[in-house]
């Protein structure tokens, strides 16, 4: 026994399968004309009872941007072609008068042949993958605002600043790993290049643990100061940190280690011929 959905003959239960499943279903036909749609296509887009007969999958701009005139040329050949998810606006595409309906869907189209075996329409099958596709866009934005945040904060807790003419210091806060060292080296030759700097203070007294990878950190970012001709100082290194520097038996000779941040300030004023010294007023000022 066979049944007739828009004129294409189908067995009874094919024609019930179609009609009555819960994934929605098209065809289209020769020239890629949509002749019938099944009531779960119809629930899936909103899709008003006449829009039958007046939707081309071929000329529709949304689906012609994604090659749907070769999507229906190899089908209407014989092949089955499955889409991965993409987006459809059915308000785009006229098939409502108002409101949107923007999906995001997974389409498998398929020949469908007569009697004979000669492909004669087109089917599609529709998953709507629109939640799922959702949550992965939110995660991706959550991901990239959280880089963003730490990208802040670490700019925030290693910033580069000016104490004097040519003069830079950077307070080190926090730990430090492969990632934010990169950004602290990149940070520091960016601002010695910008402000023609001629000594740096390295400000370690913020950072709890100097492990081996902090010691080869600090080493590096000297020998890359001194290559844009600005000589370093470390300063803020506790007996902890010291301790812990020689039994990790870095060799930190290449650099100059001072008490804080003040003998670091007096050490890159006599690198420039310059000294605090006490006015009469009280008041400090600096001399050649």
């Amino acid at each position: 026994m066979t049944d007739k959905v828009d004129g294409i003959a189908l067995p009874a239960y094919i024609r019930s399968t179609f009609v009555d499943s819960p994934i929605p279903m098209g065809i289209f036909d020769r020239e890629g004309t949509q002749i019938t749609v099944n009531a779960a296509m119809i629930r899936l887009w909103n899709l008003p009872p006449d829009t039958v007969g007046h939707f081309n999958m071929i000329t529709d701009p949304q689906l012609a941007a994604a090659g749907s005139a070769e999507h229906h040329r190899r089908v209407m050949q014989g092949e089955t072609v499955v889409l991965p998810p993409h987006a459809f606006d059915s308000y785009e595409a006229g098939l409502q008068m108002t409101g949107a309906q923007r999906r995001w869907v997974e389409t498998t189209f398929f020949p469908l042949r007569n009697a004979s075996g000669a492909v004669t329409h087109l089917g599609s099958l529709l998953r709507d993958v629109t939640h799922e596709v959702d949550q992965r866009l939110a995660i991706e934005a959550a991901r990239t605002e959280i880089e963003a945040q730490r990208d802040t904060i670490e700019s925030l807790s290693s910033p580069v600043v000016q104490i004097w003419h040519g003069i830079l210091t950077m307070p080190l806060i926090g730990a430090i790993d492969s990632r934010r060292a990169q950004n602290i080296t990149a940070n520091l030759l960016e601002a010695i290049a910008a402000r023609r700097a001629r000594s740096v203070i390295l400000d370690i007294t913020g950072v709890p643990v100097v492990d081996t990878q902090v010691a080869q950190l600090l080493i590096q970012t000297a020998q890359a100061c001194r290559l844009l001709g600005c000589e370093v100082a470390l300063v803020g290194v506790g007996v902890e940190i010291a301790q812990t520097i020689v039994q990790l038996g870095v060799d930190l000779i290449s650099l100059v280690t001072l008490a804080d941040l003040q003998a670091g300030i007096a050490w890159a004023f006599r690198l420039q011929g310059l000294a605090v010294v006490q006015t009469v007023g009280g008041r400090p000022a600096t001399r050649r």
